[in-house]
């Protein structure tokens, strides 16, 4: 690994306050990816998607063969009112865009 120059103009006092205060907010919303960060070690990416989009269509397909048109009408109505918005809010705030506390 290649050695770093030192910085021929350290930081001032100010500047050390806002990075450690930018450090801080970092560990408090995501604790995992800001350890990860210092550690320089990228976060492992999870790799269930396809996993889980195969085993949505076995089921789709499955599903009819074995279970009676009252099963599969119940279990579409869970789906459609349970399981999806859940779903949705759940992405919606690993994503970022919901605020878990104003739920």
């Amino acid at each position: 690994m290649p050695s770093i120059p030192p910085d021929p103009t350290p930081l001032t006092r100010e500047e050390q306050a806002l990075l450690a205060a930018i450090a801080a907010h970092e560990h408090r919303v995501d604790a995992r990816f800001a350890t990860a960060l210092a550690a320089g070690v990228a976060p492992r990416s999870r790799r269930r998607g396809p996993v889980l989009l195969v085993l949505a269509l076995v089921a789709v397909v499955a599903a009819p063969l074995v279970l009676t048109l009252a099963w599969l009408l119940a279990i579409a109505a869970v789906a459609l009112l349970v399981v999806v918005p859940t779903a949705l809010v759940v992405w919606s705030i690993r994503q970022g865009r919901v605020d878990p506390d104003g739920i």
